[in-house]
């Protein structure tokens, strides 16, 4: 289906060329020997990704639909320092680091970073489309990404976006959105107009409990939190999965569920005791009809 979405827009102009769809960036094969599957969600890959041609992914040249090993590995080694990925990651590293996470082998987790609403770079980024262009890509990459979300089955979600986006998500949410971190101080020490709140949910990701996680963006993810308050988030973040999602026989269920303190019922796990993750492979991704 990438390639698919990446095909019809092709018609548009503000699609990248030369260029590939990313269905994610990140390591897939770390990913999924990782204690804790965490999956970050942006809006749609910046034309940057290819203002070099394929510097960043340089396993996709000339690949195709059919070359899908390959494919595959060129997404998967995005974040190797050699290919200087783009410093906008650099946003939710920290946060992703609080969590026991990183998109560069330094955690013991390894994230992967996907697209709600399309994987097609584009140029300008989603902000600066027309409503017909963001309609267009939107009707292939919405339905793309609740199939990739699925199949990766994440045990978190982090989602730093405009709020609006959050309708787009169309998984079945098992409990409300509920503060899980509340920040009063801006980056220079000085007190906010409005708190910053980090707020988490259940949601069914499949079979499963998934903790969505939401953090407001400024001009980039997690833009007015200072580097050490995202690792205190992401911290966080960790803290209410393993106290919830990461209990054998238990689900989480009502809005406790989701906030630091958590109910009795939801004991927490001895350190290191994670649920078994389900092997997924490669193939899976593609299915009939392809990527």
């Amino acid at each position: 289906m990438a390639w698919q979405a990446f095909e019809r827009a092709g018609r548009l102009q503000c699609r990248v060329s030369p260029a590939v769809p990313i269905l994610f960036f990140g390591d897939l094969d770390r990913y999924w020997s990782s204690p804790l599957r965490i999956l970050t969600v942006g809006k749609n890959p910046s034309g940057r990704e290819f203002e070099d041609g394929y510097k960043r992914f340089p396993l996709a040249r000339d690949v195709t639909a059919r070359d899908t090993g390959r494919y595959l590995d060129a997404l998967s080694s995005y974040f190797r320092e050699d290919q200087e990925p783009y410093s906008w990651f650099e946003s939710f590293e920290p946060l992703l680091n609080g969590a026991g996470s990183s998109y560069y082998g330094k955690q013991p987790s390894c994230a992967l970073h996907t697209d709600i609403c399309s994987p097609v770079a584009t140029d300008p980024t989603w902000g600066g489309l027309d409503p017909d262009a963001q309609r267009a890509l939107g009707a292939d990459g919405g339905p793309l990404w609740h199939e990739l979300v699925t199949a990766l089955k994440p045990q978190v979600v982090v989602l730093s976006v405009a709020e609006e986006h959050l309708g787009r998500i169309q998984f079945k949410a098992r409990t409300e959105r509920s503060p899980i971190r509340r920040f009063d101080h801006k980056k220079d020490g000085s007190r906010r107009a409005k708190p910053y709140l980090v707020r988490a949910w259940w949601c069914d990701v499949g079979d499963q409990p998934t903790l969505f996680v939401f953090a407001p963006a400024a001009e980039k993810p997690l833009g007015t939190l200072a580097k050490p308050l995202r690792r205190d988030a992401g911290a966080m973040v960790a803290e209410t999965w393993r106290r919830g999602g990461a209990n054998s026989g238990k689900e989480p269920t009502g809005a406790q569920a989701a906030v630091v303190d958590l109910d009795e019922s939801f004991p927490p796990h001895a350190a290191g005791e994670w649920p078994v993750h389900v092997s997924l492979r490669r193939e899976d991704l593609y299915g009939d009809r392809g990527v």
